[in-house]
């Protein structure tokens, strides 16, 4: 079956400007939301968090047909303005790096490819037209399950382009297979108003979602760690209700930030983490600099290299202070590091089912640990488990607002063949690696090369860390005691750390 083509109407729409399509999109979705029945426990909007006395068996989720999930996808990207629009776009997209890309992500795929081996790729922006981007949804299931979690404040203006990676993503990784858990609190925009009818438009395409919203916001005197930790675990609550209720368990978690992704970011993400059997894998977020005029490394209060030294809000060749890391960030190749987050993290889900029971915590002050951040200290608290494999992807790069979005994310260019390009650095061996080369920024077509392939060669970890502390309460503009060399436990630096312990490859 061939997709329906547009009627005169969805046409009318898609000449709208995108304020006023946005408003008639919010128009329909709130009626769209209030005509279906918000009563299964995983796929509401609730204000509180259900206590496990009020769950039941979940009911089985009713598939909708081929030209409905058509009907909703035409409204996604009519009425949304999304940003990432042209991440895959098919006439964009090299050959060579199309069969790449469906030779390498082949084995996420959670459906059966035996009929249609090209069948998924319409999702991801590069299928033949001939191809049905609704067919494979309806086949046979992965042995992988996916958990997202997703924490949102004041987030309306990212909230398109997250669903839209969304959608596509889990078409690739099947639909069955993935489970979307969404914690928003204290947005003063219309936040709350944009998750309900995305909540009503993902259900219509059979995914299984819940959104909680809260009213909640951070007091003047509130630990600034603890309510984050908080925060962030209330987005992990479903993935313990579904273990003690349903004996419904997870193998990979894909925590994500207020960022831009891209389809191909998150698939390679998932496949590195696999391909190494990483603890934690995270992408590579960049802010832009008003006094450099350009992007720079964002993520450095997390982010700590192999020898626990912290990295720069730099640009490009200056991030990484340990020689080998930068080698290999400047070539795009993945890196071992000791802890980071960066936009998105993709968790090895074990140490949470099991004894220690790992969760996002503030520091234990009382007991002389460093305040760091809550993401810094689960990364602590993974080496202490025995799932030190923590590593950082360059390739991926992620951008939490348009601006530094479209300076990584170019149009397709031999900028070395610009009258007046001057070189900024990067390797001088290695024009690849020349941050203004089209091979460093977008756009995502970039060829793998062999040793994007190769698994890492994990390390113990470092005998100390690089931490800066934030102790106060109140709403202070950084960290605000002096940074320490601080003592890791023991249990991280033994080879035990890095084993695999997990098998979560194919």
């Amino acid at each position: 079956m061939k997709p329906r083509q547009p009627t005169s109407t969805l046409a009318v729409l898609r000449r709208l400007p995108a304020p006023v399509a946005l408003a008639i999109g919010i128009l329909f979705g709130i009626l769209f939301a209030r005509v279906i029945p918000w009563t299964s426990p995983y796929s509401s909007v609730s204000r509180t968090l259900p206590t496990k006395a009020h769950h039941h068996a979940r009911q089985p989720v009713q598939l909708p047909s081929l030209e409905q999930r058509h009907r909703v996808l035409e409204l996604l990207t009519t009425l949304s303005p999304h940003y990432t629009k042209e991440c895959t776009k098919t006439n964009r997209v090299q050959p060579l790096y199309a069969d790449q890309v469906t030779e390498r992500y082949n084995p996420l795929v959670g459906h059966d490819t035996s009929n249609n081996a090209n069948a998924w790729f319409p999702a991801f922006g590069m299928g033949s037209d001939q191809d049905d981007p609704a067919e494979y949804l309806m086949r046979t299931s992965s042995e992988h399950k996916y958990f997202f979690a997703i924490n949102l404040y004041n987030s309306f203006d990212v909230i398109p382009d997250l669903f839209a990676t969304l959608f596509r993503v889990s078409a690739v990784l099947g639909y069955q297979n993935v489970f979307v858990s969404i914690y928003e609190n204290g947005s003063t925009d219309q936040t709350k108003a944009l998750l309900r009818i995305f909540d009503a438009l993902t259900r219509s395409v059979g995914m299984r979602i819940v959104i909680r919203t809260s009213m909640r916001t951070r007091g003047a005197f509130n630990h600034r760690i603890e309510y984050l930790a908080e925060v962030r675990n209330a987005a992990f609550g479903p993935l313990h209700e579904l273990r003690d209720t349903e004996n419904e368990y997870f193998d990979t978690i894909i925590f994500m930030n207020d960022i831009l992704p891209c389809v191909d970011d998150l698939l390679e993400l998932i496949w590195q983490s696999r391909r190494n059997n990483a603890g934690i894998t995270c992408a590579a977020d960049y802010m832009y600099h008003q006094e450099m005029q350009s992007p720079v490394f964002y993520d450095n209060w997390v982010a700590r290299d192999i020898n626990g030294t912290a990295l720069e809000n730099a640009p490009f060749e200056n991030i990484f202070h340990h020689p080998d890391s930068s080698q290999r960030f400047q070539r795009h190749l993945p890196i071992q590091v000791q802890s980071c987050w960066n936009g998105i993290a993709i968790l090895d889900p074990a140490p949470f089912y099991s004894p220690p029971h790992v969760k996002f915590r503030m520091a234990r002050i009382t007991e002389g640990e460093c305040s760091a951040s809550e993401c810094s200290l689960i990364c602590n608290d993974y080496w202490n488990a025995g799932y030190g494999r923590i590593m950082m992807v360059p390739r991926v790069k992620l951008a939490y607002d348009r601006r530094v979005f479209d300076i990584i994310h170019p149009d397709r260019r031999n900028l070395t063949a610009i009258r007046g390009y001057k070189r900024l650095g990067g390797l001088p061996d290695n024009p690849r690696s020349d941050p203004q080369d089209r091979s460093w920024f977008g756009p995502h077509d970039r060829l793998f090369t062999e040793e994007e392939s190769e698994p890492l060669n994990f390390v113990p970890g470092p005998e100390h860390v690089w931490c800066w502390g934030w102790d106060g309460a109140g709403d202070l503009d950084g960290p605000d005691v002096d940074p320490i060399w601080e003592r890791m436990d023991n249990r991280s630096i033994q080879t035990s750390a890095v084993e695999v312990r997990h098998d979560r490859m194919w």
